[in-house]
C-alpha cells in the first residue's frame, strides 16, 4: 500500500509542513549494513549529537497510519491529515529529538527502519538529510542471520524470510529514489572501509558540516553504542567483512533464490 499512496503524483501535491530545521540526519538501510559505522563518524564531528536508534519518527507513522487505515480513500484522507496536522506532526518528531542536544548543528537518528517512512520525511520536514547505507546483498543477509537480535528482528531467523525482506526494501528504497526529491547520500560499505579518506569527507559535506578530522579517527570516541555494532564501532576500519558470505557459498542457495541472485 505504501507505493501507492506514497505515489509521484501524491508527493507532487501532498501539503508539506513549514519546519525549516536542518537539525535531522536520516541514517537508514538495512540492519548490518554500516548504519553504525557511518554514525560513529559523524558523531565524532564537534557539531554533530549521535542520538542512536530512535522511535520517534515510526511512532509519528504509525498515528498517520491509524488514521488512514479505515479510510476507502487513503490519498485524500492522508492529504486531509497533512494539511490539518503536518506542522504538528513534525513537532512531534523535531521538539523531543531537538531536546536531546540544544547546541548541536546536525542530530543523526539511526533508526535502520526508517527507509519505511521517507515519504513522510519529505513532508515534514523537507530540510532534512538522508543518508542510505547499501552493503553487498549476500554479506548483509548472512550478517543479520549469525547476529542474535534477541526477537527484535524475526525476519533474520530464517534465510528465505531474510531474503525477502532484503528485496522488499530494495524495491522500497528505488521507489522513493523515483519519487523524492529530498536529499539522499547513498554509502557502500565496501567502499567506505576501503577509501576512507574519500567516502568520510564526502559525508561530512553531504551534512552541510564543517571538515573536522575527529571523523576520521572515529574509533577513539568514548561516546555510548548501544546496537551490535558496538565492537566494530571501536576499531580502526577494516575490509575483512567484504565478501564473507563466499566462505558459505554451498550452504546459502535459498537465500540466493530469494533475493534473486
Amino acid at each position: 500500500q505504501i507505493p501507492v499512496i506514497w505515489s509521484q503524483s501524491f508527493m507532487k501535491s501532498a501539503p508539506r509542513a513549514s519546519c525549516n530545521s536542518e537539525l535531522p540526519v536520516f541514517i537508514v538501510g538495512m540492519p548490518r549494513s554500516g548504519t553504525s559505522l557511518v554514525e560513529q563518524i559523524l558523531a565524532s564531528h564537534r557539531d554533530v549529537h549521535g542520538a542512536g536508534e530512535l522511535s520517534l519518527l515510526g511512532n509519528v507513522a504509525e498515528s498517520v497510519q491509524a488514521s488512514i487505515n479505515d479510510s476507502n480513500d487513503p490519498h485524500t484522507e492522508l492529504q486531509t491529515l497533512l494539511a490539518e496536522s503536518a506542522d504538528e506532526l513534525a513537532s512531534r518528531y523535531l521538539a523531543p529529538l531537538t531536546a536531546l542536544a540544544p547546541d548541536a548543528q546536525r542530530i543523526t537518528d539511526k533508526m535502520p527502519a526508517n527507509f519505511m517512512h521517507l515519504g513522510l520525511v519529505e513532508l515534514l520536514l523537507p530540510n532534512a538529510v538522508v543518508i542510505h547505507c547499501k552493503r553487498d546483498p549476500l554479506d548483509t543477509c548472512l550478517s543479520c542471520y549469525f547476529q542474535d537480535f534477541a526477537g527484535d528482528h524475526p525476519y533474520t531467523n530464517d534465510l528465505v524470510s531474510l531474503g525477502q525482506y532484503y528485496s522488499g526494501y530494495a524495491r522500497l528504497m528505488q521507489h522513493w529514489h523515483s519519487v523524492l526529491g529530498i536529499p539522499i547520500l547513498e554509502v557502500e560499505y565496501e567502499a567506505l572501509v576501503t577509501r576512507p579518506d574519500a567516502v568520510i569527507p564526502e559525508i561530512i559535506s553531504f551534512c552541510g558540516l564543517e571538515p573536522d578530522d575527529a571523523c576520521l579517527e572515529f574509533h577513539a570516541s568514548r561516546r555510548t553504542v548501544v546496537t551490535a555494532s558496538y565492537d566494530q564501532v571501536r576499531q580502526p576500519l577494516y575490509t575483512r567483512s567484504i565478501g564473507r558470505w563466499r566462505n558459505y557459498e554451498k550452504h546459502i542457495g535459498k537465500l540466493k533464490t530469494a533475493l534473486s541472485l
